[in-house]
């Protein structure tokens, strides 16, 4: 589903905030249940809030380090101490993604997603960005025809650097850039070099 730049700003909050955290919100709500003594129940609001800001993994590690913690946490999710029966505190998993079902999940893209830096003084906007309950985890350049995809490629490179916008990078699990004529694609962190051609 296409989502403007401006609802996403509303998601955000700021330029610097990428989750869109109204939408995250909304299916950890909806894809996350735990049962006690026979009866479902919903996390709570502080559980579900924290789940969110756990997600969002400073960058202290680097972007590879960060990248990785967020990658265990999307596909194993964590665990959260809830208060059941009468005072009793036990821990239920919480999970950012139905893997299980994936229709349960939502998919949203946006364009021009316009990013800034830590210290403001940079801003970036990657042509296409594509979001898994509100999670980014694509993002992708696009070029002209006559500009190359290794110009695309080095774009890309330099939006991951600290002082541009990692922030965005650490949740992509894949990133590409594309011209009319070829298409290539890495991982958050991918020399040049390393970058594959997408054959299809």
């Amino acid at each position: 589903t296409y989502i403007s730049p401006d609802d996403c700003m509303v998601q955000r909050g700021s330029k610097y905030q990428v989750l869109l955290k109204g939408i995250l919100r909304n299916q950890l709500r909806k894809l996350n249940r735990f049962e006690f003594g026979g009866v479902e129940q919903e996390f709570s609001s502080a559980n579900i809030e924290r789940t969110i800001d756990d997600l969002d993994e400073p960058l202290t590690d680097g972007l590879i380090k960060t990248s990785e913690k967020i990658f265990d946490a999307l596909m194993l999710g964590k665990s959260y101490p809830e208060t059941v029966g009468g005072g009793k505190v036990l821990s239920f998993d919480l999970k950012y993604i139905d893997w299980d079902c994936i229709e349960n999940n939502i998919f949203h893209v946006t364009e021009e997603y316009s990013v800034d830096s830590h210290d403001g003084e940079h801003n970036a906007r990657p042509d296409i960005v594509l979001f898994v309950n509100g999670i980014p985890f694509a993002v992708i350049e696009c070029k002209a025809s006559h500009i190359t995809v290794e110009q695309a490629v080095e774009q890309t490179i330099r939006n991951e650097q600290a002082d541009y916008i990692p922030q965005l990078f650490k949740f992509a699990q894949i990133v590409m850039a594309t011209n009319k004529n070829s298409v290539k694609y890495a991982t958050a962190g991918t020399p040049k070099k390393f970058w594959s051609v997408w054959k299809e």
